[in-house]
């Protein structure tokens, strides 16, 4: 590398940070690919101020999106503190070297809600993942291209995310567009 790792870690911003912490967090897996990076980037963006200020989400074709995100992915990876490996997304011993000299950033539960939204995240198939964000974010499906199809599955994927026990009973109808009691019901079929 050109530029020693402090100077690399003294010009990362909150935003890039936070792309470290998650790739970091729950034993270094990888994020698994594009969809579950923007989606997972927009609910620590939500969580977290100084990441939202930088991350600038809008709505796309796939809900939520930030270029600013993927600018920084990108320029992680070209820094080698990021590994593409097919469409994961990895952390490398530089990056965790560099996150080691950026400890300040965040607090322990800002850490935690990251560690949080990848374990959630990384649990869900694409399709469940774009239901919980359309389902709870729907000012950002206006650009959507896929908000149809995946409404129209919304009951098997709700069901699917239920049956993972990742989220509650109520948050699951609430996914289904129904209510408690009609949700049993179908649980119970």
């Amino acid at each position: 590398m050109r530029f020693s790792l402090n100077t690399i870690a003294e010009d990362l911003s909150p935003l890039s940070v936070a792309i470290l912490e998650l790739l970091k967090e729950n034993d270094k897996k990888p994020v698994k690919g594009k969809i579950a990076f923007q989606k997972e980037m927009f609910l620590i963006s939500n969580y977290i101020d100084k990441v939202n200020e930088r991350a600038e989400f809008i709505p796309h074709f796939l809900g939520p999106y930030s270029e600013a995100s993927e600018v920084s992915m990108d320029n992680l990876i070209s820094m080698g503190l990021v590994e593409k490996e097919g469409n994961a997304y990895k952390i490398t011993s530089s990056g965790i070297k560099v996150l080691g000299l950026k400890q300040d950033i965040f607090s322990s539960d800002e850490i935690e809600s990251i560690a949080d939204f990848k374990e959630f995240i990384n649990n869900l198939t694409n399709d469940e993942i774009l239901l919980f964000i359309y389902a709870s974010y729907p000012g950002y499906t206006i650009e959507s291209t896929e908000y149809r199809r995946i409404m129209k599955s919304r009951v098997k994927n709700s069901i699917s995310i239920y049956k993972k026990g990742i989220v509650s009973l109520e948050k699951a109808a609430f996914l289904a567009g129904l209510n408690i009691e009609t949700f049993l019901d179908l649980l119970r079929r």
